[in-house]
């Protein structure tokens, strides 16, 4: 068990999260793809209410943009600059926007956005994952001086 743990906290907490960076990458590029393919996505009711905050372009360009973001964060080993957290915070309100519009629109949410609500987890534990390192140091720090 204890094994299981250890790992567990070292892909959480010790590595770089590039495959999730890939994995996001890639749903990013898809939704822009697919909404900026010609026809009318948000007239299922689904997307019904993504519609009402804004048109399928607007959501493309969106998609769009933090799938290029995202790649160049690990192209270019971004993952720890200021801009990247930035962009992390962005990129988890998108994702989360999408999954809580979409079961807004219809009820009981379907099932085939389980890789949404996938993807929404992922981009908002990349951003609120810096904080609860610094934290974490913060305590480590704290117990070593009082040692």
């Amino acid at each position: 068990m204890s094994r299981a743990i250890s790992g567990m906290s070292r892909a959480l907490f010790d590595s770089d999260l590039i495959a999730t960076r890939l994995a996001l990458f890639i749903a990013e590029a898809l939704w822009a793809i697919m909404l900026f393919w010609p026809g009318d996505t948000f007239d299922r009711p689904t997307y019904s209410e993504m519609g009402k905050l804004a048109p399928e372009l607007v959501w493309a360009t969106a998609f769009g943009i933090s799938a290029v973001l995202q790649i160049c964060i690990v192209v270019y080993r971004q993952c720890c600059k200021p801009w990247a957290h930035i962009f992390a915070a962005w990129n988890a309100l998108l994702w989360c926007a999408s999954v809580v519009l979409m079961v807004k629109g219809v009820y009981p949410p379907p099932a085939a956005i389980g890789g949404e609500v996938a993807m929404a987890v992922s981009a908002l534990w990349i951003a609120i994952r810096p904080a609860i390192l610094q934290k974490g140091e913060r305590y480590a720090a704290a117990a070593a001086a009082i040692r």
